[in-house]
């Protein structure tokens, strides 16, 4: 029997939630999106959390187990009142304002890595002009 193989995605978070997908009591287990976030995305998939400046590091990896699109107020419920994303009501309204739905991108088995890479070492492998993604990058 020949099993799925997963892909590997690369994401930037703000390291003000990056952080939370590995808190060692109740991690952040719904990413917020806007827009076509994670079509690609297939259950299994792994997910490279990259912490955007001014950390500037690779963190860890999370696994991928569903995208839904929802409409904001379902979503808000859908993350149990933001506490699986680790948002406020204020800082959830405020992302997703004059937006009609948004995308919940749900996480599970995230590990952190022994030793965070650095931007500076990342641009050493892949090229000095190397960019973090913007939205998803396989």
């Amino acid at each position: 029997m020949q099993t799925k193989a997963t892909g590997t995605y690369l994401i930037s978070v703000h390291p003000r939630w990056a952080s939370t997908f590995f808190l060692s009591q109740n991690p952040k287990s719904i990413e917020l999106r806007k827009g076509s976030f994670g079509a690609s995305l297939k259950a299994g998939d792994n997910i490279i959390i990259y912490s955007t400046l001014p950390t500037a590091e690779l963190i860890g990896t999370v696994r991928f187990v569903k995208r839904e699109i929802l409409p904001i107020d379902r979503l808000w419920r859908a993350s149990e009142q933001g506490q699986l994303a680790r948002v406020t009501r204020q800082q959830f309204d405020a992302y997703y304002a004059n937006q009609e739905s948004g995308i919940g991108v749900w996480v599970d088995s995230a590990e952190l890595f022994p030793s965070p890479i650095a931007l500076a070492k990342l641009r050493q492998n892949w090229g000095h002009r190397w960019q973090p993604p913007q939205q998803l990058q396989r």
